[in-house]
């Protein structure tokens, strides 16, 4: 199935720019591009270039630093005016975008122009560099430049079968190794070594708290496994998936692998399977290093 993602998120994208300080609810939000909350971020970057919450917040310090200067109201005032809880909120979050301080924005030079004042800021290229500092990820269009190897996305289809797993609920990537441990001691006892393993997300942690992330941690079988205490079984419905494979080298790299597949989705018109998990599928991991062989995969209709 076709999807044209740029053209379904531009009514989205238009009626953000008029509304981001009176904004719906984020479900209301990506139903008016018929996402659900979990996709509608990963999509919404992969066609803005930002995060939702970076993209909005830089529609309010910009027009927040419009306000200062050409109707030189109170501090206070445009804060509360563009959504800012404090005038001490805003200004924290505008002297890192901007380099200087909303007062010193609203008492600037009358006669100087509002983009000689933008110039005479930090905010060409040294600011947008300190306004992403802290941010383990890097934009979709930077990933051509990345040293880890990885190889172009691929359709592939699963086979249905089963899954044996464990689920954790907590911020991703804490908390698996002694999960992994007891999945592993399972294995063996019935023989499965084989089988290969995946991770499935079932929340996205820019929408849900991350004490409240769920991960399965599975091993797929084809045949539906015994039952023993602390191991859960379901059916995997299997399907056709878009994948990404790449070795992976460092924690942050795993968000980056999936901003790289969402982004060829969207590219190649793709339209998403919400009724089936994400999940990375491991084709091997060195323990001592956390070096991993992943392939990031994402349900896509038939």
């Amino acid at each position: 199935m076709v999807t044209d993602y740029h053209q379904r998120l531009r009514p989205v994208i238009r009626y953000l720019e008029q509304h981001f300080c009176d904004l719906r609810s984020l479900d209301e939000i990506a139903a008016m591009a018929n996402l659900s909350p979990f996709h509608f971020h990963r999509i919404f970057k992969a066609v803005t270039g930002e995060p939702l919450n970076e993209y909005l917040r830089r529609l309010r310090l910009e027009a927040a630093a419009h306000q200062l200067f050409y109707q030189k109201q109170s501090v206070t005032e445009v804060a509360l005016n563009v959504g800012f809880s404090s005038s001490q909120s805003l200004a924290k979050a505008f002297r890192l975008r901007f380099g200087i301080s909303p007062s010193q924005m609203r008492h600037c030079d009358q006669m100087e122009t509002f983009t000689e004042m933008m110039r005479r800021s930090k905010i060409g290229h040294q600011l947008r560099k300190a306004g992403h500092a802290g941010h383990s990820t890097k934009d979709y269009a930077d990933w051509r430049q990345s040293s880890f190897r990885s190889t172009k996305m691929k359709i592939e289809t699963f086979p249905a079968g089963y899954l044996a797993f464990i689920r954790i609920t907590g911020p991703y990537g804490q908390g698996y190794e002694p999960v992994c441990n007891q999945l592993y001691g399972y294995a063996q006892r019935h023989n499965l070594m084989q089988a290969p393993w995946l991770f499935i997300y079932h929340d996205n942690p820019e929408v849900t708290p991350s004490e409240r992330c769920r991960t399965d941690v599975c091993i797929l079988l084809s045949e539906k496994p015994a039952t023993e205490a602390g191991i859960e079984v379901c059916d995997f419905m299997g399907g056709r998936y878009a994948t990404h494979r790449q070795q992976v080298e460092a924690h942050a790299q795993y968000a980056e692998g999936w901003q790289q597949l969402i982004g060829e989705i969207v590219a190649q018109k793709l339209s998403c399977d919400e009724s089936r998990p994400c999940f990375e599928l491991y084709h091997s991991m060195d323990p001592q290093t956390g070096v991993a062989d992943v392939s990031f995969c994402s349900a896509i209709s038939e």
